[in-house]
């Protein structure tokens, strides 16, 4: 994983597409600051058409034809991208008066004054009809098969296409003159399983795009499918509450609603990516950022143009890639986006298909046990962890329980006294720690009520137990205090309770743990003890590296301190085994660190274990998995499924469904997951039936997505340990090397 990475250089054919056409941009006759240049000229048409589906996404060949020396990658002359941002609105509207804009349709500016509304005004071929929308699902190939069967079975058109707004594949068959035969046809469909349909109503065919602006009282049509927004001072547009750098763009599409689309350079989209996928203020290592965004603008390159059929070139969704424009943007991410401007990732001198999912489980997976049409050499299943770890050995003997083992070396116990004598001399050293004046009463005994009076005489707390809990706080604080307690030791019980130092039973002496438990609470209160939660990244030369809050700090080990290690519930002195990334509690005295200890993380080493989803568990009924299924299989009526396939991480592969007719389907890949709603497809699965409830399937499982390619919280777990982007990179990707971007034929494929 660390072996030295040869940089090649990579050449990215920009091909303009046939249709849809991306307007120019326009050059305002109005006057403009001297300082700001005109926009620059716009970018092909399309990029990329769209591929054939469901067949694996493929990067354009270079042309065979021999081309002028190309220039590197540069910022002066950016390739831009079109995101897909919403479908098929009714409407867009643009705020009034909060910057100039430059609005045009197709090349026609069109001058604003006030709030701007864009609404379809096409004339069509055919008068709009009526098509009932069957479902919405997640997972491409299930929405594409359950289209093509209901086309089958029913004698009317299905289709399936994607909805860039709610991240989805709608499904919808037929297509009826009026609402009252859709209705009507929807009775028949349901003989075929077909529940929860509804009508909705679809434009004919667009012959004569236009497109309608309505500002204040005024409405006037413009010919033409494009509507531009353009910026022209500063470097945004808001619309729909959000702010996008460069300009937006609203697409008339072939259904007769409109796109609203977002189009700007490649680089500054990044800049909303990837902190959207990977937070910054919780994945905050530099190395994972730049990771997620060579592998964020590789899958960008290798995608672009997918959606042409809808004007756009990627979505903003999950689908794609998660973009969440301006307000996501974070100085660490844009970091990373600038430190790896232009590079991609290759193989065999190709653009990558850089998969990317949260949470992988502790090991990702075979691209085809989770996409069966694609075979990709470089998306094969590792392991999300690595072999060693540090130590830190503390210099109490093991077995000595927390916190005794820190609160007897910070005040040791006298030899030979009683035990109330014991405790009365060690609450004298710490009042004199913390610049008290000594108590000038000794404690009688350890029964709980004189322990109580002892505290607030010796560290002056009584006032504060008056003055902070009223009668109402005390009786809700204390269950049953004994009967012959006075008000005041109500209240000073009380007090101590809800201020942590002091806990169990009411009526009982205090034990010798709780004695300890009280004196560090006491050591931490009065400042005598200071603790310090941190993250932990190295130890080497008796100097340790954490993460504290947001600051990265070295402390010194040299002068030694006790270490306790969490064994079951309860804390023990031990050496400390740690990876990058382990809790860990520092307790100081003064400036010296005195005591060290770890929480235990049960989910053991791997890479992506700070992750919520590390491990999971899920129930579902019967009656939910039947739903689930019946969205995919109408008419389908589940009754259980086994597992048949599983691939070189566990990951399920394949499922078999039965119905209660003993007739069964198979499900593979990626619908697993949709199909039977859980997180991932790494999981067992038990059969339970609990008397008096909904019998149903316990899932227990770990990640978080597909689990192929980089697995996202692994490359943070990997940076904690200190690997660099590109180990983190050719570690999830095998066998690729890291290209940087080279545009060919900008110019001649420029409007």
């Amino acid at each position: 994983m660390k072996s030295k990475l040869l940089l090649v250089l990579a050449s990215l054919v920009l091909l303009a597409g046939c249709t849809p056409k991306t307007p120019p941009r326009v050059v305002s006759k109005a006057p403009r600051p001297k300082s700001r240049p005109a926009p620059p000229a716009a970018p092909p048409a399309q990029p990329v058409p769209a591929k054939p589906k469901p067949a694996p996404r493929e990067p354009v060949p270079p042309p065979e034809t021999p081309t002028p020396a190309e220039a590197p990658y540069d910022e002066k002359e950016p390739l831009l991208v079109k995101v897909g941002l919403a479908s098929d609105l009714d409407t867009v509207t643009f705020p009034c008066c909060e910057e100039p804009l430059q609005v045009a349709v197709e090349t026609q500016e069109v001058a604003v004054g006030s709030s701007l509304r864009i609404e379809p005004a096409a004339a069509s071929a055919q008068k709009g009809f009526y098509r009932l929308q069957v479902a919405a699902l997640r997972d491409e190939r299930q929405a594409q098969d359950l289209a093509s069967r209901l086309e089958r079975e029913s004698g009317q058109p299905g289709e399936a296409y994607f909805d860039a707004g709610i991240d989805l594949y709608r499904i919808r068959v037929g297509r009826y003159p009026t609402r009252e035969a859709a209705e009507a046809d929807l009775k028949r469909l349901s003989t075929l399983g077909v529940t929860g349909g509804f009508v909705v109503n679809e434009g004919g065919s667009v012959t004569q795009p236009a497109l309608r602006l309505v500002q204040g009282q005024s409405s006037r049509v413009y010919p033409g499918r494009w509507l531009s927004v353009a910026p022209v001072s500063g470097p945004s547009v808001r619309v729909q509450g959000k702010r996008y750098r460069g300009r937006m763009l609203v697409y008339l599409n072939d259904r007769g609603a409109l796109n609203l689309i977002n189009e700007l350079p490649v680089e500054n989209y990044l800049r909303g990516v990837v902190p959207s996928e990977m937070g910054p203020e919780l994945y905050h290592q530099l190395e994972a950022l730049k990771a997620q965004a060579v592998a964020a603008r590789t899958y960008t390159l290798r995608n672009m143009g997918e959606f042409s059929r809808e004007g756009y070139d990627i979505c903003a969704t999950p689908r794609c890639q998660v973009y969440g424009g301006m307000a996501a943007e974070h100085p660490l991410s844009d970091r990373a986006v600038a430190e790896t401007a232009g590079q991609v990732l290759l193989y065999k001198g190709e653009l990558v298909d850089a998969l990317y999912s949260s949470t992988c489980g502790g090991h990702t997976e075979d691209v085809h046990v989770i996409f069966p049409l694609k075979n990709d050499p470089y998306l094969k299943g590792v392991p999300c962890m690595e072999s060693g770890m540090a130590r830190i050995d503390g210099d109490l003997a093991p077995g000595v329980p927390f916190p005794a083992g820190l609160t007897r070396r910070l005040l040791p116990p006298a030899a030979g006294a009683s035990p109330a004598a014991v405790l009365g001399a060690r609450l004298e050293h710490l009042a004199l720690l913390a610049g008290l004046p000594a108590p000038r009463e000794p404690l009688a005994s350890l029964d709980r009520r004189e322990v109580q009076r002892y505290i607030a005489y010796a560290f002056d707390l009584a006032l504060d137990a008056r003055l902070f809990l009223g009668p109402e706080d005390v009786r809700y604080l204390l269950t049953d205090p004994p009967a012959d307690w006075s008000e005041e030791d109500r209240r000073r019980a009380a007090y101590l309770l809800r201020s942590g130092l002091l806990s169990g039973p009411l009526d009982q002496p205090l034990s010798p743990d709780q004695i300890e438990r009280m004196l560090l609470a006491m050591a931490e209160l009065l400042r005598a003890v200071r603790r310090e939660e941190t993250s932990f990244f190295s130890v080497a030369d008796g100097r340790l590296a954490v993460r504290s809050g947001k600051e990265d700090k070295v402390y010194d080990l040299s002068q030694g301190a006790a270490t306790f290690r969490r064994q079951g519930s309860e804390l023990f002195s031990a050496g400390l085994n740690l990876v990058p990334g382990d809790l860990l509690t520092l307790f100081w005295q003064g400036d010296r660190l005195v005591a060290l200890t770890q929480e235990l993380d049960l989910d053991g080493v791997a890479f992506d274990r700070s992750s919520p989803y590390s491990s999971w568990t899920r129930f579902r009924t019967d009656s939910q998995l039947a739903t689930q299924v019946n969205t995919r299989f109408p008419g389908f009526l589940f009754s259980s499924f086994e597992v048949l396939e599983r691939g070189e991480s566990g990951r399920v592969g394949k499922i078999r469904i039965y119905n209660d007719q003993g007739q069964s389907v198979e499900v593979d890949g990626l619908a697993v997951r949709w199909t039977l709603d859980v997180p991932d497809t790494l999981f067992t699965a038990k059969r339970l039936a609990p008397k008096n409830q909904e019998p149903g399937w316990l899932f227990n499982g770990k990640g978080f997505g597909h689990g192929v390619g980089m697995c996202q919280v692994g490359a943070y777990g990997m940076a904690q340990r200190g690997h660099t982007y590109r180990e983190i990179l050719t570690h999830y990707y095998t066998g690729v090397e890291l290209g940087k971007v080279r545009i060919r034929n900008r110019s001649a494929a420029a409007r």
